[in-house]
C-alpha cells in the first residue's frame, strides 16, 4: 500500500501489531490494541461519551419499562454499502455472543437468558425479543446494569449479512455497523479503513480514510520514529512507547499534540491458579516484594509513573479504606525468609522484554522468564504444565464503577476468585441493588486479592496519544479508549 502524506483527509496511524483485520473478534477481546481496533469498525447499541456518560448508539432511543429495556434502533442507520442495520441484526449480535462464549466485559447470559445455554442464533432466548424496529431486554432487577454493560465493544453490532452462517465468523468487515469500514487489508498489518457515510459519527473534519503502519520491530522508539520521519500522524493510546517518552516528546516537538488519561495503566505481578497451589502464601509476598522493589528501581524516577498498592485506583469505587490498609500493612509483614527453588513468570509486553527480565532475574536468582502473549485464564487452551506461576502485565483500571472493567477484571484473574467462584460472586453483585452494598463486596473481594496475595499492583501510568498538527484529540481522560472520529483536522 502506499501511504501519502499530504491528504487532509487520510490519517495514518501507528499500530503495535501486524494482525489482518479478520483476527478481531468482539467476544473474543483479551488485549488493549484489539479492543481499540474493534471500537473503530463495530457501534454498540449505547456508547459512553469522553465524559463518561451513556450516549445514543445504534439505538437512538431507550426506555426503561417496568423489568424491560425497550431500545429503538436508528432507522437510517446502515453498512458503507447502503444496506440497513435492524433490529434483526442487534438480536443476532446478541445471541452471537451468547453463543460463541467469548465475552469477557460482562454477565450478559445470566442476565438475558438465565438457565438457558444457547447452541444456535435460532434458538429462544426469554429474555431478548423483537417487535418492528424495537429490540426488548428483560433485565429484571439488574436492568442498572445493563446500558454500562452494552456499551462495551463486546458487544458490537454486526450486521447479519457479514458473518458465515454456520461457523459464525465474521467473513466481512467491508458491511459493518461502526464509522468506519475495512477497505483494504494486505494481511499483514496494513490496513485501509474508510469512513462510512451512512454513519452518526461520520461529520466534517474527522478522518475519511485511516491507514494503520504495523510497527513490529520491537525496536524502542519505533513508533516515535516514525512520527519524525513522516511515515505515520498519530500514535494510539495503546502504542508501546511510554508514557514519558510520549510526553517528553510532544514538549521537544511542538508540531505535535498530546492527550493523556489519568493514571488508569496499573502493572500487576498476578499469580495464577497454579501459582497459588504451588507457592505458600509467605512466598508470594516475598516474590511480590522483590518484584516490586525491582519496578520501583526502574520506573521509580520516571515523570507521570507512580508506585501503587491498590488494584482500583485510590478514591475509587471499590479501593480500600482506611482499616483495611491498616490490616494489608499488617499482613504484607509476614514474608518468606527465602525464595522457593524454582518460580515460573510470564512477561506480557510487546517490546524490550530485556527491561524487565534482566533486572528481575538479579533478584529473583531462582525465577524462569518466558514472554506471555495473553493473560493465562484468557486463553482457550492452557496445558497446566505450562501455566506460569505468575505474570506481569498492564491493564486498565477506573475510578468509577465500571461493570465490564469489573467482569473483565474478574475472568481475568485479577481480583482473585477461582474460575469455578467467578459467575456467582458476579451475578450476586449485579443483583445487589444498592451501590453502597456493591462496593462494599468489591472491596472486599479487593482486599482478598491483595491480602492472600493474588495480585501485587507496580506501576501506574496515564495512557497517552500523540497526533500531528492541524489534528486535533477529543478522547477521553477516562478510559483508554481511541476513537478515531474523535481526532478532527482543523
Amino acid at each position: 500500500m502506499k501511504f501519502d502524506s499530504n491528504e487532509s483527509n487520510s490519517l495514518r496511524v501507528a499500530f503495535p501489531t501486524a494482525n489482518s483485520s479478520l483476527s478481531y473478534e468482539p467476544t473474543d477481546i483479551h488485549l488493549d490494541f484489539e479492543y481499540v481496533f474493534l471500537e473503530n469498525i463495530y457501534s454498540p447499541l449505547v456508547e459512553f461519551d469522553a465524559g463518561g456518560v451513556i450516549r445514543p448508539g445504534v439505538a437512538e432511543k431507550v426506555i426503561f419499562d417496568g423489568d424491560q429495556v425497550r431500545m429503538e434502533i436508528r432507522r437510517n442507520l446502515k453498512t458503507q454499502s447502503g444496506s440497513p442495520i435492524t433490529a434483526d441484526d442487534v438480536a443476532f449480535s446478541l445471541k452471537r455472543l451468547l453463543v460463541l462464549s467469548g465475552n469477557t466485559h460482562g454477565n450478559f447470559r445470566d442476565l438475558i437468558c438465565p438457565g438457558v445455554d444457547l447452541k444456535s442464533v435460532e434458538d429462544q432466548c426469554p429474555g431478548l425479543k423483537v417487535e418492528g424496529n424495537t429490540v426488548i431486554l428483560a433485565a429484571g432487577e439488574r436492568k442498572a446494569f445493563v446500558l454500562p454493560m452494552l456499551a462495551a465493544i463486546d458487544f458490537a453490532i454486526i450486521p447479519k449479512k457479514s458473518v458465515d452462517p454456520t461457523t459464525l465468523k465474521i467473513i466481512d468487515m467491508k458491511e459493518a455497523s461502526g464509522p468506519y469500514f475495512v477497505a483494504a487489508d494486505d494481511s499483514k498489518g496494513h490496513i485501509e479503513l474508510r469512513q462510512n457515510p451512512y454513519h452518526y459519527h461520520s461529520t466534517k473534519g474527522t478522518p475519511a480514510e485511516i491507514r494503520f503502519v504495523p510497527m513490529t520491530t520491537g525496536e524502542k522508539g519505533e513508533s516515535l520514529k516514525a512520527l519524525l520521519d513522516d511515515k505515520v500522524d498519530h500514535l494510539m493510546t495503546v502504542d508501546t512507547s511510554r508514557s514519558d517518552e510520549t510526553l517528553e516528546f510532544a514538549k521537544n516537538h511542538p508540531e505535535f499534540l498530546v492527550h493523556t488519561t489519568h493514571k488508569i495503566r496499573t502493572i500487576n505481578l498476578t499469580f495464577t491458579e497454579t501459582g497459588i497451589r504451588r507457592l505458600t502464601d509467605e512466598q508470594r509476598r516475598l516474590i511480590g516484594a522483590k518484584v516490586r522493589e525491582v519496578f520501583h528501581s526502574i520506573y521509580g524516577n520516571v515523570p507521570g509513573m507512580e508506585s501503587r498498592d491498590e488494584f482500583i485506583p485510590g478514591l475509587g469505587d471499590g479501593s480500600l479504606d482506611s482499616a483495611q490498609h491498616a490490616e494489608l500493612a499488617k499482613i504484607n509483614s509476614d514474608v518468606a525468609q527465602t525464595l522457593p527453588d524454582k518460580v515460573r513468570i510470564g512477561l506480557l509486553k510487546r517490546s524490550g522484554l530485556e527491561a524487565w527480565s534482566i533486572p528481575l532475574g538479579k533478584a529473583l536468582p531462582n525465577a524462569v522468564f518466558s514472554k506471555q502473549t495473553d493473560v493465562p485464564d484468557l486463553m482457550k487452551e492452557v496445558n497446566p504444565n505450562d501455566e506460569p506461576d505468575a505474570f506481569i502485565a498492564a491493564t486498565d483500571t477506573g475510578f468509577m464503577e465500571d461493570i465490564s472493567l469489573i467482569s473483565y477484571s474478574l475472568n481475568a484473574g485479577y481480583l482473585g476468585l477461582k474460575k469455578a467462584d467467578r459467575p456467582k460472586w458476579l451475578a450476586d453483585y449485579m443483583a445487589t441493588e444498592q451501590k453502597s452494598d456493591r462496593m462494599n463486596m468489591l472491596r472486599r473481594l479487593h482486599f482478598d486479592a491483595l491480602a492472600k496475595p493474588v495480585i501485587v499492583p507496580l506501576e501506574a501510568s496515564p495512557y497517552t496519544a500523540l497526533v500531528r498538527k492541524p489534528w486535533t484529540m477529543e478522547l477521553s481522560e477516562l478510559y483508554a479508549n481511541n476513537q478515531l472520529w474523535r481526532i478532527k483536522h482543523q
